[in-house]
């Protein structure tokens, strides 16, 4: 269960020593996926790239209101003032596009902050993460870095996570069972009446952290997520993301939907400490109505040239709900990756146990280009 811990805030940051060793950590957890592929030689390697496709990000960038919001923000002389007002804007712009009451939301730096929080209370619990195996890591590593346990569960046949594998995981300690929908790096999501029957069934027993980073980019969005679920005060949390969709990584802005008291003691814990460029910006991006459906369908008609010229080249490859796509190459991953870096693009790092498969993320039309081109010469 998702219980309080009997700290105060002040007491929760400097408890036994073992939290400041544990959040000495966030500048290498809160962006674990880039600190996981950008070693020095890598780094090093990946310099004269003209493509990078390895981070997920949106090469389309932000709404142009988001830009003016962001620039005007500046201009007027804010940058010397806390954005209080602003915030309190952007969480009720929020609850209205989630159907919840302001008292549901917390506001996150990205929602990397998000996961390490709850990560570092489970932690501190010696409590448990059960998590699809391959899967994004950055809430298990943050229990585990506490003293707690992480769990992974292979996902299935298609790619998909296991929920009857997962479910059977818990035990009588504290848990968080961490489902990314879709799945960072297999792309796929989970039926929807399927998930929610799952969150209604262990909610009680566990804590579920919903992650719906890319949902915006799945189709049928609205049948799909499960934000609605909150409202019966489950143990259940809902993380989205400006990062993804909204093409703002570099603004560093997420947030989650709760139950008021989870988000009640989740604040306490001090989330939220944004810039009043990024909710200028969030701001905009979501009084812009028709940039996600635009965006979403440029980077569809892109992933789909992917897509077709996989098929000819006769590479397996998983039923993609993202803009990214990760398929089999059949061989060892860092062949693959030294491969494509000589053809001036990077991808993703490697997501054992299968490492003979690879994700690429989708760039503009020029770098994805640019990536068919390698992939038809390494494959061909």
């Amino acid at each position: 269960m998702f219980t309080p811990l009997p700290l105060s805030r002040r007491q929760w940051l400097i408890s036994n020593g073992a939290t400041l060793a544990g959040l000495a950590l966030t500048s290498r957890l809160m962006n674990f996926e880039m600190a996981a592929q950008m070693t020095p030689e890598r780094l090093a390697a990946t310099l004269p790239v003209r493509a990078r496709l390895s981070l997920n990000e949106n090469p389309f960038g932000p709404s142009p209101a988001a830009l003016e919001a962001m620039l005007r923000n500046l201009s007027a002389g804010k940058a010397a003032r806390y954005p209080y007002g602003e915030v309190n804007e952007l969480i009720a712009l929020i609850a209205k596009k989630e159907g919840v009451t302001p008292d549901h939301i917390v506001l996150s730096v990205g929602s990397g902050e998000l996961l390490e929080t709850v990560g570092v209370q489970f932690g501190l619990q010696k409590g448990e993460a059960i998590y699809a195996s391959p899967g994004y890591l950055q809430l298990p590593r943050a229990v585990e870095a506490l003293g707690g346990r992480g769990i992974p569960v292979p996902v299935n046949a298609q790619l998909e996570h296991d929920l009857d594998a997962m479910a059977a995981k818990i035990r009588d300690r504290p848990t968080v069972i961490y489902i990314a929908n879709p799945n960072n790096p297999t792309s796929t999501v989970v039926d929807p009446s399927a998930l929610a029957t799952f969150i209604k069934e262990v909610s009680p027993k566990a804590l579920v952290f919903l992650d719906e980073a890319y949902l915006d980019l799945a189709d049928n969005y609205a049948g799909r997520t499960l934000v609605g679920l909150v409202h019966a005060d489950r143990n259940l949390i809902v993380a989205r993301t400006f990062s993804k969709i909204y093409g703002l990584a570099g603004m560093r802005i997420g947030y989650g939907v709760t139950s008021p008291k989870i988000a009640a003691q989740l604040r306490n814990y001090g989330l939220g400490s944004l810039t009043g460029p990024s909710i200028t910006a969030a701001v905009a991006s979501l009084r812009d109505d028709g940039y996600v459906a635009a965006t979403r369908a440029k980077i569809v008609a892109e992933k789909e040239k992917l897509l077709a010229l996989l098929r000819e080249l006769g590479r397996p490859y998983a039923a993609s709900q993202t803009n990214f796509v990760f398929f089999q190459t059949g061989r060892e991953h860092a062949k693959v990756a030294a491969a494509m870096l000589a053809e001036s693009v990077s991808i993703a790092r490697a997501f054992p146990p299968m490492t003979d498969w690879a994700r690429i993320s989708i760039g503009l039309p020029e770098e994805n280009a640019l990536a068919r081109a390698a992939l038809r010469k390494i494959f061909s």
